[in-house]
């Protein structure tokens, strides 16, 4: 059957509600090409929001339709991210893709087995998935089960994420507002004669009995004693589907919500997930006017929304206490009249030992190059360890006004004007030479006489030299990818989604 086929067929069986995304429908006609044999497994009622990007798309996939699944995906440009530490499970794993249109993120928690349990350790596997796969109707945005095995299977997730001692104790013993409308909705569409075959005939080992209280519980308030005695007879039914023992995932419980809360409000550090493949030094460059600031605070909070993402500014970076105590007393003299030659603007392509300011401005640059080079090498560690760094500017041997070596012409143009200032300029040099190119460049690229309209609040002939540097160089001979700024900010950060997630 061709794509067009496809597309026909679908048509006839359902319309996709209002803002569902593109690519969860471009998912949606791929895999039923490609004959992949996967539903949305849980979360129904909310399916049509999970569409629009606001949720995840929870998938239960066939795992001998794995190769063809990950082929798809890779096509369509997703990425598998890592989840810190205790959240990554057998057999479950996160993916993201970016929809160009609505510049939202698709998640895909994917899973090839029913991983279930309380969220700190999913510890119990039923092994139903082929019965489940079999159960599925595709007259909605996505395949999904029968109400009847979604139901079966939501009580015994919800007895195992609240029927235990350390869900009374961290205040989760109860099920939430989004869980008890589930539920609801479950029981609405649910034939309860249909239901308690499949509980008799899938789940077996916990039995229609144990399966039905347990409901009851669900819809009631027993008590506490009672809604812990029902999960641990729960857990012991399941015992033969455990990964750890009770008491051993008791305690893994325990350890890790403990470290997440400690993370979480005494570290003040979000959960956030890493690119399986590497992090990423992402910088974004162009001249006074282009919207340099607003792509990356954008890019900053889009991509800070899933992963770990640290945003760094290598055209200002943060004064190391040396710096702070060199500079410090310079600044000072500056407002009387001492020690202006550290403000002198040398243009290095074209300087000539005449034009040397002086040592102070010299150490002046050598300090800004220190200083760079620590802000380098914090942003590196993070992407080493698969974070994202969003940079504002980068020392690029295609601009020489802006970022970059100021003072090694005075090595390369005559003899040095003396012993200190070499040496500056050589330890200047030394410094940048450490600081590798960015693996995404991106460079808003803007007419001089548009930014010197824009940048009213600047001297005109700074932004127009600065601007023209970035607009007239060469950038063909680099991985940079040109940006027009003159588009309105939206497109432009448009444009700036799009490239990164490209090239990450």
């Amino acid at each position: 059957m061709s794509m067009s086929d496809l597309d026909a067929v679908r048509e006839e069986r359902w319309t996709p509600p209002p803002g569902t995304l593109g690519l969860v429908l471009e998912l949606r006609t791929h895999l039923e090409a490609a004959a992949v044999k996967y539903c949305h497994f849980k979360s129904n009622d909310m399916l049509a929001r999970s569409a629009t990007g606001e949720n995840d798309l929870d998938l239960l996939v066939d795992r001998r339709d794995a190769q063809r699944l990950h082929l798809v995906m890779s096509r369509l440009g997703f990425r598998r991210a890592i989840a810190p530490g205790g959240r990554e499970h057998p057999g479950v794993s996160h993916h993201y893709a970016l929809d160009t249109d609505s510049g939202r993120f698709v998640h895909v928690h994917l899973h090839f087995t029913l991983t279930i349990g309380d969220d700190a350790s999913k510890n119990f596997r039923l092994p139903i998935e082929a019965a489940y796969l079999d159960s599925t109707r595709t007259d909605e945005i996505l395949p999904v089960p029968s109400e009847e095995f979604e139901l079966a299977v939501f009580v015994v997730r919800m007895m195992l994420k609240h029927a235990s001692i350390d869900a009374l104790l961290t205040g989760k013993a109860q099920l939430g507002a989004n869980e008890l409308r589930e539920l609801r909705w479950l029981r609405e569409r649910a034939d309860a004669v249909g239901t308690n075959a499949v509980v008799a005939e899938h789940l077996g080992g916990i039995g229609v009995d144990l399966w039905s209280t347990c409901l009851a519980s669900l819809e009631s308030n027993p008590g506490v004693i009672a809604r812990l005695l029902l999960g641990r007879r729960m857990i012991r039914a399941l015992r033969p589907h455990a990964r750890r023992r009770a008491s051993v995932d008791l305690v893994v419980r325990f350890m890790r919500k403990a470290s997440w809360a400690g993370q979480r409000y005494v570290l003040r550090r979000p959960t956030r997930k890493r690119l399986e493949r590497a992090g990423a030094l992402i910088a974004i460059v162009g001249g006074d006017g282009a919207g340099k600031s607003t792509a990356v605070e954008g890019a900053a909070e889009w991509l800070g929304s899933v992963f770990v993402v640290h945003q760094t500014h290598l055209g200002k970076p943060p004064h190391s206490l040396l710096t702070l105590a060199v500079k410090g007393p310079m600044y000072v003299g500056r407002r009387f009249g001492l020690l202006s030659s550290t403000a002198a603007v040398v243009d290095p392509r074209t300087a000539v030992p005449s034009d040397f300011p002086g040592t102070a401005w010299a150490l002046w640059h050598a300090l800004t190059a220190r200083d760079r080079l620590k802000a380098y090498r914090k942003a590196r560690r993070v992407a080493d360890r698969g974070g994202l760094v969003v940079s504002d500017r980068w020392p690029l041997p295609n601009l020489h006004l802006m970022d970059g070596v100021r003072t090694d012409w005075i090595l390369d143009r005559g003899d040095a004007p003396s012993r200190v200032a070499a040496r500056l300029a050589r330890w200047e040099r030394s410094m940048y030479a450490h600081i590798a190119p960015p693996d995404v460049l991106l460079v808003l690229r803007l007419d001089p006489e548009v930014a010197v309209r824009r940048r009213d609040d600047e001297p005109p002939d700074y932004v127009r030299a600065r601007n023209t540097e970035v607009f007239e160089a060469d950038w063909s001979t680099t991985h940079a990818l040109v940006i027009d700024a003159e588009q309105p900010a939206e497109e432009v950060l448009a444009h700036v989604r799009h490239a990164i997630w490209e090239r990450l």
